[in-house]
């Protein structure tokens, strides 16, 4: 019986590990995004860090909150994705849902597809480090900083 949770729990990982990878080919009308985080879990998790939004010619900073659940272990993640439907700087603001996959084991990949209430949809791809294992779904929090 052990050989079989450690099997499947061994398919898991791969699986997410490679189907859960977001691809990040952006198209020339897109803006992009840069970003390093944390997250921390076990069953639910909390994540945090900042990033930068590159619309154009400008940058601007912006933090990273939020939670998802069925995940568990912690890591560090740094990436670079698309964000598509960007009308105003002003709709980056808010709150995203994500669906994502990651298996880590030292080092790893990690894919996010999320979208906020405007319709603003952020196509991540990153890599990571540390020990997580997540089918999850997450709520995030995107803030322009400065006020924007």
């Amino acid at each position: 019986m052990n050989r079989f949770r450690h099997a499947a729990l061994v398919a898991l990982a791969s699986f997410l590990a490679l189907h859960g990878t977001a691809q990040a080919a952006c198209a020339p009308t897109d803006a992009r995004i840069e970003l390093s985080a944390h997250h921390i879990a076990a069953g639910v998790g909390y994540i945090w860090g900042r990033g930068t939004l590159y619309d154009g010619t400008h940058a601007y900073p912006f933090t990273i909150r939020g939670g998802g659940m069925l995940s568990v272990g912690g890591m560090a993640l740094s990436g670079q994705g698309c964000v598509r439907n960007l009308g105003r700087l002003s709709d980056f603001n808010g709150t995203y849902w994500s669906v994502g996959g990651t298996a880590t084991i030292h080092h790893g990949t990690a894919g996010l597809v999320m979208e906020n209430g405007r319709g603003v949809d952020i196509n991540l791809a990153a890599h990571t480090r540390g020990a997580f294992l997540s089918g999850q779904i997450a709520r995030l929090s995107f803030r322009l900083k400065g006020g924007l």
